[in-house]
């Protein structure tokens, strides 16, 4: 067990060190922001967030335009993810229109499955929304040799200037970039970790360990969460999870196997060999720690119907003490459950002696596309300049925090945080780094991409399958099947991309250079 490092520097501003090192050419895209409530929460255009109050002003202004702008009356359409991302936009949008009165947004934050049926069938009958967020099943390189998404550089005025201002490994050939043109806008960075330990301060402040100022190893993982089960006597359990959802099992042990040393991740591929991970000892040894807590009765019984959404509504419930989720929760807790006290910290680490980053790869996140057949490219030009500054990051990041971290580093600098906001972002900026991605240093890749048939089932399932008792036999029996599914996904599709022209093989996916308790830069600088 490991004490967490200095404390203090979880409270208030980013230390001006810790700025510094984001606003640094070295940074490649660790940019984050964060979130922080004024006490002026009547103003327009402001939205709630409970933080410590702060030096930024919560009220949006809108710029005057530097585009031509229609004149008669017009309506966009924005359609994404919602969630978190719905605090800003619902205020920035109202302002917007006040700001251009002729001009009104139809603003639609819904859910994935809805995005995936309007999206897909939109792109190919032109009534796709103006701007949207790309559904999993349509590439961003699909999106663009089919004309369904236009390019900004065609729209936005003076764009390889706006365009520099975002950190190293914010656009990347083969992920935004495609012929030298940008298709996406990743409006937001990566530096988050997505399965914190979160827990209930209420139900583990009688364990023999602080999990405040303690990391959990994986055996006390697994003890922890038999203590908080006993303790709860039917009433609770010492974790919940929910597997009905892609990534309710696959993503905490994703985590904390890369941070063991799994390097791109227990489902990924080891980019300095260029072979899967799902095989690697630790991989196996995380899972059967994971079927330990279930056999032990320490999980909450319901998790197997929960998805995510489903679980962790029941943490302000009391039903668990621990849930490895990311650090979006914490605001729509906190607003919606006072009465609940949350925690969290870094996951448990296999050797609190060798701890690794978590890595992700370039493009940032919440990537906004706009429809080719839109003719509203000025306006949208107006909105996304004015998303991609300091002022617009910043505004961002008061009402989203760490949820969604803006992608601007120098946003960190005019934002204080209360102390959950703070110590997530903390975590994230000093836990993940930029890694290598095959597609930037050969575009051809992308074909193979296009071409892949899933592995089915694949690793979310797999591990679902065994913890349910589907998939029978050792957890090693089980990761050497995938390994054969994965391996021949990979290479069927390599050869089919070959045959389309491509010039591709398996060394693209090794970069023996890389060190991935570093920010892998040079991919991405120009």
């Amino acid at each position: 067990m490991t004490r967490v490092p200095d404390p203090s520097v979880f409270t208030g501003r980013l230390s001006r060190r810790r700025v510094l090192g984001l606003l640094g050419a070295g940074c490649a895209g660790l940019a984050t922001a964060a979130c922080v409530d004024t006490s002026d929460t009547g103003q327009e255009g402001a939205a709630p967030s409970p933080s410590k109050g702060g030096s930024a002003a919560s009220r949006i202004r809108i710029p005057d335009a530097k585009v031509d702008l229609p004149t008669g009356k017009v309506e966009l359409r924005w359609m994404d993810s919602g969630d978190m991302k719905a605090r800003f936009f619902e205020a920035f949008f109202a302002e917007y229109e006040k700001k251009r009165p002729n001009i009104s947004v139809r603003y639609d934050g819904t859910n994935w499955n809805q995005i995936t049926q309007v999206v897909t069938l939109g792109v190919r009958n032109g009534t796709a929304p103006d701007v949207f967020q790309l559904p999993g099943q349509i590439t961003m390189g699909m999106a663009v040799s089919n004309d369904w998404i236009g390019a900004y550089d065609d729209i936005i005025p003076d764009f390889a200037a706006v365009k520099a201002r975002y950190p190293a490994g914010a656009f990347a050939a083969g992920v935004t970039d495609f012929g030298g043109k940008t298709y996406a806008l990743p409006l937001t960075g990566q530096a988050r970790i997505n399965n914190l330990l979160l827990f209930n301060q209420d139900l583990v402040k009688d364990l023999d360990v602080d999990l405040n100022a303690e990391i959990l190893s994986w055996p006390q993982l697994r003890d922890v969460a038999k203590q908080i089960t006993k303790q709860g006597k039917g009433r609770y359990y010492g974790i919940i999870f929910g597997l009905a959802q892609p990534g309710g099992l696959s993503g905490p042990v994703n985590a904390m196997c890369e941070m063991a040393g799994v390097h791109g991740g227990a489902d990924g591929i080891d980019l300095r060999t260029g072979t899967y991970n799902v095989t690697n000892p630790i991989v196996i040894e995380a899972i059967e720690l994971m079927l330990a807590i279930r056999s032990d009765g320490s999980a909450h019984p319901d998790s197997v119907n929960l998805d995510a959404p489903g679980a962790r509504a029941r943490m302000p419930q009391g039903q668990a003490g621990i849930m490895m989720q990311g650090p979006w929760n914490i605001v729509p807790w906190r607003e919606e459950n006072p009465e609940f006290h949350l925690g969290l910290n870094l996951p448990p680490q296999r050797d609190h002696d060798d701890v690794w980053p978590l890595t992700y790869g370039p493009g940032g996140s919440n990537s906004y596309v706009f429809s080719s057949k839109s003719t509203l490219g000025s306006v949208i030009a107006d909105v996304m300049s004015y998303l991609s500054t300091v002022e617009g990051q910043v505004q961002w990041g008061l009402r989203n925090g760490a949820a969604d971290p803006p992608q601007f580093p120098q946003a960190v600098a005019k934002l204080e945080l209360d102390e959950l906001q703070q110590k997530a972002l903390e975590l994230g900026a000093d836990h993940t780094v930029l890694r290598p991605e095959a597609a930037v240093r050969n575009p051809d890749v992308t074909k193979v991409y296009e071409s892949q048939v899933p592995a089915q089932p694949g690793f979310s399932d797999t591990l679902v399958g065994l913890y349910t008792g589907r998939i029978k036999g050792s957890v090693e029996h089980a990761m050497r099947g995938l390994n054969d599914r994965l391996e021949k996904s990979l290479e069927d599709a390599i050869k089919k991309a070959r045959s389309r022209g491509a010039e591709v093989d398996r060394d693209d996916w090794v970069f023996a250079d890389w060190d991935p308790r570093q920010a892998y830069t040079t991919l991405y600088e120009k």
